[in-house]
C-alpha cells in the first residue's frame, strides 16, 4: 500500500488511513509519499480583528511548532495565522492552548473554541505528481482590546487585522486558504 497514490488502494478503491507496520491490508505501511500534515491554527481576536504574524528566522520555531529553518523562511515574507504541528499524542485542545500559551504567550485561562475541522488534499511542491494531506484543526479565542500582545523574538511581528480584507498575496503559502475557510464557517454560522 505504501507505494500506490494516497487515497486509492491496489483494486482502484479508497483505502483507509491506519498508519502502522502492522496496518491491513486497506492502510498505510508508510507514510504516504507525498506527506500528511495535522495542524491546529488559532484565530486569535479582539474588536473584529484577528491577530496575525511574520515569522522571524529563529531556531525556537522547531521546539515550538514543529517547523525547521526552510519552512520558517519559505513564510517568513507573509502573514501567518499562529499555529503549530501536533505533537505525537497531543489533543488538538491541548495544541490550541499550548499555541496560546507557548507561542504567543497569552493569558493562561482564556476560552477557547471546540475545533472546526478541515482538510485540504494537494500535490505539494517538495513532491511532484504525489499527494498531501492536510487535516486542520481550526480554533478561535477571543481577547480583549485592552490586552497588549507582545511580539516574541521568533516573530518579526504580530499586528491585528481585518482578515477578510487582507489581500491573499499578503499570506503567507496556504494560510490564505486556511483563512477563507475560517471566514466562511464563522459567516454560516453566523447566518444561521
Amino acid at each position: 500500500m505504501g507505494s500506490m497514490p494516497i487515497g486509492i488502494d491496489g483494486c482502484g478503491g479508497r483505502s483507509f488511513l491506519w498508519l502502522a507496520p502492522f496496518a491491513p491490508p486497506s492502510g498505510w505501511k508508510d507514510v504516504p509519499r507525498g506527506g500528511m500534515c495535522l495542524c491546529v491554527f488559532l484565530f486569535v481576536m479582539s474588536e473584529g480583528k484577528v491577530l496575525l504574524g511574520r515569522y522571524a528566522e529563529h531556531p525556537a520555531w522547531e521546539e515550538l511548532c514543529g517547523m525547521d529553518s526552510g519552512r520558517v523562511k519559505a513564510n517568513a515574507r507573509g502573514w501567518t495565522i499562529p499555529a503549530s504541528h501536533l505533537k505525537f499524542g497531543e489533543d488538538p485542545r491541548d495544541a490550541a492552548r499550548r499555541i496560546g500559551e507557548e507561542v504567543l504567550a497569552l493569558d493562561r485561562g482564556l476560552a477557547y473554541s471546540e475545533p472546526y475541522v478541515k482538510t485540504f488534499f494537494y500535490e505539494p511542491a517538495v513532491a511532484p505528481g504525489e499527494k498531501h494531506f492536510d487535516l486542520l484543526f481550526l480554533f478561535d479565542v477571543s481577547i480583549e482590546a485592552c490586552v497588549n500582545v507582545r511580539t516574541p523574538s521568533w516573530y518579526a511581528a504580530l499586528e491585528w487585522f481585518d482578515i477578510g480584507a487582507l489581500q491573499r498575496e499578503a499570506f503567507a503559502r496556504q494560510h490564505e486558504d486556511v483563512a477563507e475557510t475560517w471566514i466562511k464557517k464563522r459567516a454560516e454560522v453566523f447566518e444561521r
